[in-house]
């Protein structure tokens, strides 16, 4: 680890806390990549009244009166139940970012102003971590507020940057969610989200980070009891701004030991909840395509010992292996099967509810893909068609027979 200081106007020259010249130059791509993405999105994050937090506040504000007026209707009291869970989750989500746009405003915001000009006037100083001289590696720049904490990531294998700004002084809250769907469900929507975006933490509690607001609902949803929830901080892409929520499963710690003991777990998962698990990995690692009727599925390359036991049985659902580039491989279904196992995966009623309610909210474009690919017709065979057999195109005639 190693600290440079760095200055400049228009772009930043080096100090003198680092002599080898590639180290500052990447140093200095990533410190001018982050001064260029805050230039980009200063409307909202220099500004002295909008926010970044204010498109999540506007889209819950909508979403919330819609989940209430829904509550009632019909007369199955568990679905009654799903939408008043969610209405409480939605409202806690809504206070906690209406009090991280005060402290934006009256301390992160300034902040942050202070930090830009004492990195254009060489009063700053940058800790770097990683290894910036081997592109298969990740490096980090570091930048440090009172109030913030900035990492700007070169991702591994790629030119790519990935920016957070974490806070610090942001309370969070607790919800306590009533149980609401059987055993089987839960533990399938469990390893479904522990495999992919969830992890456990070193003290054995299950955990999540994400910016995708449905994704805070469904996590908490499948960890009745009590959980902690508060925005940790934001990411800043090339296109857009977003809040990241931290999710805690209190109630659950130590129910699995590692993600080896998850996916031993799913391996075993029953025909009846194999398809939640399955929504929900590819609603974490993967998404549904209308307009190519596929389910897709990406997972890293180092998780395929692990996840062994699963691909035989994503393989007998009609997953075949799409893509593999050494780093991540891609699991594809396709056509018929890909409808067939989209109307699987939302065949329980509350499930479909959870799904069709979530998908109202402006950032679940994935959820809503499934539901419309589940609602379509296969082909029928009875004339000449296309299908994607073992990822290969085949021709299949009026008889019903498949030719290469």
């Amino acid at each position: 680890m190693g600290g440079v200081e760095v200055n400049g106007s228009n772009r930043l020259e080096c100090g003198e806390s680092v002599d080898d010249p590639r180290v500052i130059k990447e140093t200095m791509r990533l410190i001018n990549e982050f001064l260029s993405r805050v230039e980009r999105h200063k409307s909202v994050l220099l500004s002295d009244s909008a926010t970044p937090f204010d498109e999540p506040i506007r889209a819950l504000s909508d979403w919330l009166p819609k989940i209430e007026a829904k509550i009632g209707e019909g007369n199955d009291e568990d679905v009654t139940n799903l939408r008043r869970a969610m209405l409480d989750i939605g409202r806690k989500m809504l206070g906690l970012l209406s009090q991280a746009r005060e402290k934006w405003l009256s301390t992160y915001k300034l902040e942050l102003e202070e930090l830009v000009e004492r990195l254009r006037s060489s009063k700053a100083r940058v800790i770097i971590t990683g290894e910036p001289l081997n592109k298969d590696e990740s490096f980090t720049a570091h930048l440090y507020t009172n109030h913030l904490a900035i990492e700007i990531e070169r991702v591994a294998r790629s030119e790519g940057v990935t920016i957070s700004i974490s806070f610090t002084g942001l309370g969070g809250d607790y919800v306590v969610v009533p149980k609401l769907f059987g055993d089987g469900k839960l533990r399938a929507m469990q390893c479904g989200l522990l495999l992919t975006d969830g992890s456990i933490d070193e003290d054995g509690y299950p955990e999540m980070g994400t910016n995708q607001l449905w994704q805070v609902s469904a996590w908490l949803l499948a960890w009745p009891g009590k959980n902690s929830m508060y925005i940790s901080g934001l990411t800043l892409n090339d296109g857009d701004i977003s809040v990241v929520w931290q999710l805690m499963a209190v109630d659950h710690r130590d129910v699995f030991k590692d993600k080896a003991e998850v996916a031993e777990e799913a391996s075993r998962l029953g025909d009846e909840e194999f398809p939640t698990f399955i929504l929900y990995v590819v609603l974490s690692d993967g998404d549904a395509d209308v307009e190519e009727k596929m389910v897709r599925l990406t997972m890293g390359h180092s998780k395929l010992g692990l996840w062994n036991g699963i691909i035989e049985k994503l393989e007998s659902m009609g997953f075949r292996m799409d893509n593999d580039n050494g780093y991540t491989v891609v699991y594809v279904v396709w056509t018929s099967k890909a409808i067939e196992l989209a109307r699987k995966m939302l065949s329980d009623p509350m499930i479909e509810t959870l799904v069709e309610d979530l998908a109202q909210l402006p950032d679940a474009d994935k959820l809503r893909q499934l539901i419309e690919l589940a609602s379509m017709e296969p082909k029928p065979l009875g004339h000449s068609s296309i299908e994607v057999v073992d990822g290969v195109w085949m021709n299949v005639n009026v008889n019903n027979s498949r030719l290469c």
